[in-house]
């Protein structure tokens, strides 16, 4: 996938990520659009967006449609509203049985679900990129939580708050649920001189980042840092780095982070800069003055830069990436779970989550890092929205899962105004934090970082 550069990466994300986040709607409408054909449910409409319909057509009793706001969709049912009363045709759906309308209701989100495992069993059986074993520390960055703990570049971290830690981002997502509270954090440590191996035990205390909401280190493993997009007429640009190059090192010193080369940046106070960079797997050096961003008060080259992880490839059979494919869809429900629990207890704030906004640049994002990424994210979409949706909350399939199973038990429906009431109050809950999670998502349209 090419990288682009400033605009042009800004007016790809677009369509991209409402494309990528569209056709998640569409496993979860088919689902549902599926089962109640299946029960002999009447369909009126089968939508992929809200709003304006702009696109529809006609096929049988169905209607078809592509509709303005693409955040979203629905499958309109024969007698699904309770407000609508006056029920009694045998294919609508408040006269199917208990068990036909749960099968109905569970089906969107199991067919998210579904699509998740088989993406991961496709992509595992296909052969993936993993981060190498062992996470070796590269960088610990200055006045961090990291520097607080006593870590040090070379030391292996072996666990964290009692648990194994496998890769960096376990260990990156264990910290921010953590949050900003005292851990164990287990390291190994070597030393040359004399050669010895001594694995030890330091209280390691994430720091909340204002900016995002959650908990960091401020530890960083051996990775290499590359450019990821450029800004357009900046220095950067002009003397000609472009997206995609590793930087190694600027003015003779190693580039151990992203946080290091932009304290080096704006360090330079405008002095000429020589970045030692590989292209292609080619080593170049090219010259680059910093210009002061007056708005930003420092100084800067207009590029965003990354973090490159080391990785090796990993081949599965049948078996094995069933297995894997299992584990990981596990690993997405259950991360749901965990993260609204550090939400009730602080240790992740609510500008860390992210609305439709984030979520179609986290989605062209990773699409332009590799068509592995892409297909890991969008496995992670679907199983969160599966789960979300199951979640016995108003105008979720969960809320309506619960309804009928309240309704089995007393064995009559709840009352038309009481669901119209529980829908209503569900609605207005929806639509503000819908509005908070946006706004937080247009705070963090990301700026360049230098």
């Amino acid at each position: 996938m090419p990288q682009l550069t400033g605009y042009w990466s800004l007016l790809y994300q677009l369509p991209i990520g409402i494309i990528g986040l569209s056709f998640m709607v569409f496993v979860h409408e088919l689902g549902h659009f599926l089962a109640a054909k299946k029960m002999g449910v009447r369909v009126h409409t089968f939508s992929i967006g809200f709003g304006k319909k702009l696109i529809r057509v006609k096929r049988g009793d169905t209607e078809y449609c592509l509709s303005m706001i693409p955040f979203g969709g629905y499958v309109a049912m024969a007698g699904e509203n309770p407000d609508e009363g006056g029920y009694g045709n045998t294919d609508e759906f408040q006269t199917k049985s208990v068990p036909a309308r749960i099968f109905i209701a569970v089906a969107g989100p199991a067919a998210n679900i579904l699509f998740a495992l088989a993406l991961l069993f496709g992509l595992y059986l296909s052969g993936v990129q993993e981060p190498k074993p062992g996470l070796i520390v590269g960088h610990v960055e200055e006045k961090s939580a990291g520097a607080r703990a006593g870590v040090l570049p070379g030391d292996e971290i072996l666990a964290f708050a009692g648990k194994p830690m496998r890769d960096w981002e376990q260990f990156v997502q264990e910290a921010a649920l953590a949050g900003a509270a005292a851990q164990p954090l287990e390291i190994r440590r070597r030393s040359a001189l004399p050669l010895t191996v001594r694995d030890t035990t330091v209280n390691l205390t994430p720091e909340m980042n204002v900016q995002f909401g959650v908990a960091l280190t401020g530890i960083l493993g051996e990775w290499q840092v590359s450019i990821h997009q450029l800004v357009p007429g900046r220095p950067a640009e002009k003397a000609g780095l472009q997206a995609g190059d590793v930087i190694e090192r600027v003015d003779g010193t190693p580039i151990p982070s992203a946080t290091a080369l932009v304290d080096m940046i704006n360090g330079s106070q405008g002095r000429t800069l020589t970045f030692a960079v590989h292209r292609d797997n080619k080593p170049l050096e090219i010259a680059v003055t910093p210009a002061f961003d007056r708005d930003l008060k420092r100084w800067m080259i207009g590029i965003q830069p990354a973090g490159i992880v080391p990785t090796v490839l990993v081949r599965r059979n049948v078996f094995e990436s069933a297995e894997a494919a299992a584990a990981t869809t596990w690993k997405h429900a259950t991360l749901v779970f965990r993260t609204f629990g550090s939400l009730f207890t602080g240790n992740v704030q609510v500008k860390a989550l992210s609305g439709p906004i984030g979520i179609v640049q986290m989605i062209s994002g990773s699409l332009q890092q590799s068509t592995q990424k892409f297909i890991e994210f969008t496995a992670l979409l679907n199983t969160n929205l599966g789960v979300l949706n199951l979640l016995p909350l108003a105008i979720t399939d969960g809320g309506l899962i619960l309804l009928l199973l309240i309704e089995a038990v007393r064995r009559k429906p709840v009352s038309a105004r009481i669901q119209g009431a529980i829908n209503r109050v569900g609605m207005a809950f929806f639509i503000t934090v819908f509005l908070f999670i946006t706004f937080q998502d247009i705070l963090r349209i990301p700026m360049f970082l230098d």
